[in-house]
Order: structure tokens, then C-alpha cells, then sequence
């Protein structure tokens, strides 16, 4: 068992490593223990990712169900033709002086969906930035003045954060930023591009790559069940 707080305010205690109703009985005990020892605990859930039609009939039987599903989906990039962005909106070369730009954007865009979204503080985004994303050729950020509007952060193998604010959205910005980070994959080697998004994300995101050329490779369901702790500060799990 191993637990976390998202950004929507869900506490999930991730269950894993089960191999029978029992011992996942065992880790829901442990996680009521945590939960109603803990004060600072949102609204608790259990979670698991079972892998096997075994493991997910196991799951389903003792009252899980799919809360969202994660989707990686890849698209083999040709050779790029010109890109032409929406009026008003100027793309300029990233840098380090973007990072917090970009992690207040990321905060604005994701913060409040319900969807497993993680809130790290700065620090942990520009470490991961550091370690897996440092080459700001790859990176595509559109602006408007002084605001940042939509971006596209990519790595060699990976592009993360994909991301336009509410104000700037049903423009094609979305849709221009994605081609426009291709040529810059395609010029600097890459040629395939890969992301993980959600199925059930409200933006419509599957269908924007979709549209694109991006294909679905791979699927992770999400399975939750609610943890109630009650007043008495006793834990069950309903």
C-alpha cells in the first residue's frame, strides 16, 4: 500500500500486489488504519490497477470500478510542412526562464480535474524538468504579451504537458501548437512522437490527437472505491 494526495483534494491509497480477495481485504484494513489516523486526509479512496482478467474480476467483485483510464498514444511524424498559428498568439524560444510560466500554467489548466492530477510544488517540476526534459529545442510555447497561452513540453521519448488556457481555447491554438512541435521533433531527430493522456479528460484531448494522426497504443483503466471515515474516526470501506 502506498498513498498520495491529487490536486482535487482525493486522498488514494494505491493497493497493489494482492493475489486474492483476502490479502486485498488486508491492505483496505490498513488503509482505513491510515486514513482515520490521519487529519489531514481529503476524501479518501482505495485504488488499484489490475493488470489481468483475473486480477480486474477480483476488483470488480469487491466493488471497484473504472474512474478514468489512461491512454498512450503515439504518432510517427513525417516531414513537416508550414505551420500558421492563430491570430494574435506569437511562439518564442523556451528557457529556464520559463519554467514557472509554464508550472503556474500546468497548475491553472489541470489542478481541478478529478482525473489522478498530481499538484507538485515547483521544486519537483523543475527537477523532473532537469532530469527528463532539458533540451528546450523540443519545447513549444505560444504567447500573448506577456501571458503564456498554450505549450507543448516534449522530451526525445515523451511530451508530457500539453496545454492551452481556458481564454484561448476552440481557436485551433491546440492543434497549431502539436504541428508546430513536430517540425521541432522532426528537426532535431525525433520521429515518433508519444504521450499518455485520458480518456475521459472533458477537453476532448483523445480526439485532438486523433485528429492529428496519433494512434491508440496502450490502455491503463483506473479502478476506485470510496473509503468512508466516520465521525467516530473508525474507517469502511463502502
Amino acid at each position: 500500500m502506498t498513498w498520495w494526495d491529487e490536486a482535487d483534494g482525493t486522498r488514494l491509497y494505491l493497493l497493489l500486489g494482492f493475489a486474492d480477495t483476502a490479502q486485498l481485504a488486508e491492505l483496505e484494513q490498513q488503509a482505513r488504519e491510515h486514513a482515520a489516523a490521519d487529519d489531514s486526509v481529503g476524501t479518501p479512496m482505495f485504488g488499484t490497477n489490475p493488470e489481468s482478467a483475473d486480477e480486474v474480476a477480483l476488483v470488480r467483485a469487491a466493488g471497484y470500478g473504472v474512474a478514468f483510464t489512461r491512454v498512450r498514444m503515439t504518432l510517427e511524424l513525417g516531414e513537416p510542412g508550414e505551420v500558421e498559428m492563430p491570430a494574435g498568439i506569437e511562439l518564442r524560444p523556451a528557457s529556464a526562464g520559463d519554467h514557472r510560466a509554464v508550472f503556474e500554467a500546468n497548475s491553472e489548466v489541470f489542478s481541478g480535474r478529478s482525473t489522478g492530477y498530481i499538484q507538485d510544488t515547483f521544486e519537483e517540476f523543475e527537477k523532473d524538468i532537469a532530469d527528463d526534459y532539458p533540451d528546450y529545442r523540443l519545447w513549444t510555447l505560444s504567447w500573448v504579451g506577456d501571458k503564456l497561452a498554450g505549450w507543448v513540453v516534449s522530451g526525445i521519448d515523451d511530451t508530457p504537458w500539453v496545454g492551452v488556457r481556458a481564454d484561448w481555447r476552440r481557436r485551433g491554438l491546440a492543434s497549431a501548437l502539436l504541428r508546430a512541435n513536430h517540425a521541432q521533433l522532426w528537426e532535431n531527430g525525433v520521429r515518433e512522437a508519444s504521450l499518455w493522456t485520458v480518456a475521459e479528460n472533458p477537453t476532448g484531448s483523445v480526439a485532438l490527437y486523433e485528429s492529428l494522426g496519433y494512434q491508440v497504443v496502450e490502455r491503463e483503466p483506473r479502478y476506485r472505491k470510496a473509503l468512508t471515515v466516520p465521525s467516530n474516526g473508525s474507517a469502511l470501506g463502502t
